[in-house]
């Protein structure tokens, strides 16, 4: 009967380390996309004291990983080149 619960309770603390850390990731990938959003650079974003305090590089890595981080880099370098072709395209016709 011992060896039993200490299985259920080796297996709770999986679960519930797990989920805080997802819990946690997802707030890093939170404030990463914001901070994209606001315009910011990928690497001055992952230099930031909150960046720094609630990850460590292999996680800063892994960010690279995550589809919404992925996802929101690709709207903004579209974003930025769809800015630079219609500055191009005014600059060729003045």
């Amino acid at each position: 009967m011992g060896e039993r619960i200490e299985r259920t309770v080796r297996t709770l603390q999986e679960l519930f380390h797990d989920l805080s850390v997802g819990a946690r990731e997802e707030r890093v990938v939170r404030y990463l996309v914001t901070e994209l959003h606001k315009g910011r650079h990928f690497d001055d974003i992952l230099t930031d004291p909150y960046m720094i305090s609630n990850t460590d590089a292999q996680d800063r890595a892994k960010l690279l990983e995550n589809p919404e981080t992925l996802m929101q880099i690709e709207e903004t370098m579209a974003t930025e080149f769809g800015d630079y072709r219609k500055e191009l395209d005014t600059r060729s016709r003045g």
